[in-house]
């Protein structure tokens, strides 16, 4: 990698249609750096699991749907639930010590994972931090752009509760 200043570039839009124009639109007069990342919590307001009752031993996925994807060498994962207790268990249970776990041996690293929350959308997020090595290239995993990495949490079998498998598998 290797960094060149934008100046050695000619910034332009070019226009496609009516007079197909082309515009310099020359450096950006203001710059910023920003922190590499948000900062990474567990839940701040957890509630107790067994709250929720009597559990089962299921899939994850019977109640999360999630999407996954890489960032060069990180991967990003995140997993939604549709109702507001399943929001409540789901933020409780999983913490990054559960995303470790549940990765297992082979697909942990041992790398940083960061985890965020979105109340808004029921979602917990987890960044893997150099998941993937090098990036896609360099990755000597199986799934190097890890667009799997959902799906395979997805299938972890876990407690849920059995008022939440009583609404019916997503």
């Amino acid at each position: 990698m290797s960094l060149v200043p934008q100046s050695w570039y000619n910034h332009r839009v070019h226009f496609l249609f009516d007079k197909q124009e082309t515009l310099d639109v020359g450096c950006p007069k203001v710059t910023k750096v920003y922190p590499s990342s948000q900062p990474s919590y567990e839940t701040r307001n957890a509630v107790p699991l067994d709250q929720f009752g009597e559990t089962v031993v299921a899939p994850l996925g019977y109640i999360a749907l999630g999407r996954s994807g890489d960032k060069a060498s990180d991967a990003n994962v995140g997993f939604f639930v549709r109702h507001d207790d399943e929001w409540d268990w789901l933020r409780s249970f999983l913490t990054v010590d559960e995303l470790k776990t549940l990765l297992g041996p082979d697909e942990y690293s041992g790398n940083r994972i960061d985890r965020f929350e979105m109340g808004n959308i029921k979602a917990v997020h987890f960044l893997l931090k150099n998941h993937l090595d090098r990036g896609y290239n360099s990755c000597s995993k199986l799934d190097t752009l890890a667009k799997n990495l959902c799906e395979y949490i997805r299938s972890k079998t876990v407690p849920i509760p059995k008022r939440f498998l009583s609404r019916g598998r997503i």
